[in-house]
């Protein structure tokens, strides 16, 4: 089997950088690596030509979805990897996903992410995304789906999946395997292949703009597949009802966020102020989400 790993960027050519430099020391190699540049400029350019075993590839139309597309189209590997632009990888981490689907244990598998960027804002945004459900501390099983954050699965499964979706905003990923799953194809997360992610979260308000985008991208997802996540019948769809019960719905995703990351991140109970702060940001996401639906035609 050959394998392909594919990473997305944008503007981020310094994080890209100590991305490839921890997939230099990786104990099982990579067949060729693709950079997927999704705003291209001459600054990633550079940085991935002195990398000198990474492929530069530019691809003008914005969005996750064009972009690893994108990355599908020039992987040719029967094995493909995806990892994140400001995920370093244990110099392990390729081999443990490997043996996750040279084991038969899966046909798609995803890793933990350790979080890494100092700071208050970068701290809540850990436990608001990664905290409750990519904590290395989490038990290794199936899984109903998984990020392209850090990600192994075969050729055959895209495919009979297909691309990803290009409409979503985000969760693109999260889209692609449940469809996955829905085929038959078996995911599995393995916290044992971890990264360490360094998000570009600075200030507090780099955590809530994360927030609401985060709001946005998963209620686009949440009413695509509804029947599929137990959650989207709890957030309402009506926009003037989703505004209503917006600070009440926060209350319950922040005593959503806390649980989920106890006993892991005992620091979450403390913080959960300030998480109920990000969950009205993200919240008001969703109501934006939903409000479009509510337009009619002339």
């Amino acid at each position: 089997m050959t394998s392909s790993l594919i990473i997305i960027t944008l503007n981020r050519a310094t994080l890209l950088r100590r991305t490839l430099e921890g997939l230099a020391h990786q104990c099982r190699k990579i067949d060729e690596i693709i950079v997927i540049d999704n705003g291209p400029t001459r600054e990633t350019e550079e940085v991935v030509s002195a990398s000198s075993m990474a492929r530069y590839v530019p691809e003008p139309r914005r969005g996750y979805g064009h972009a690893r597309n994108r990355g599908l189209a020039e992987a040719g590997g029967t094995v493909i990897y995806f990892l994140d632009d400001d995920c370093v990888p244990e110099p392990d981490w390729s081999d443990v996903l490997w043996n996750v689907l040279d084991s038969g244990a899966a046909d798609l598998a995803s890793g933990s992410r350790a979080p890494g960027q100092p700071g208050l804002a970068a701290r809540l945004e850990y436990l608001s995304t990664d905290g409750p459900v990519l904590s290395p501390g989490l038990a290794a099983g199936p899984a109903r789906h998984l990020s392209t954050s850090n990600l192994i699965l075969r050729r055959e499964v895209v495919t009979k999946v297909g691309c990803f979706d290009t409409t979503l905003t985000m969760c693109e990923d999260r889209d692609f395997t449940t469809r996955a799953r829905k085929l038959g194809f078996r995911l599995r997360y393995e916290p044992q292949a971890r990264v360490t992610h360094y998000p570009a979260i600075h200030r507090l308000s780099d955590y809530l703009e994360k927030m609401r985008h985060y709001g946005t991208g998963t209620s686009q997802y949440f009413r695509r597949w509804r029947d599929e996540e137990p959650i989207a019948h709890l957030l309402p769809t009506n926009p003037a009802l989703r505004l209503l019960l917006l600070p009440a719905l926060s209350v319950a995703g922040t005593a959503y966020l806390v649980a989920r990351n106890l006993p892991q991140n005992p620091d979450a109970v403390p913080l959960s102020p300030l998480l109920f702060i990000g969950q009205l940001w993200w919240h008001f996401g969703g109501f934006e989400a939903v409000r479009p639906e509510q337009k009619k035609p002339c």
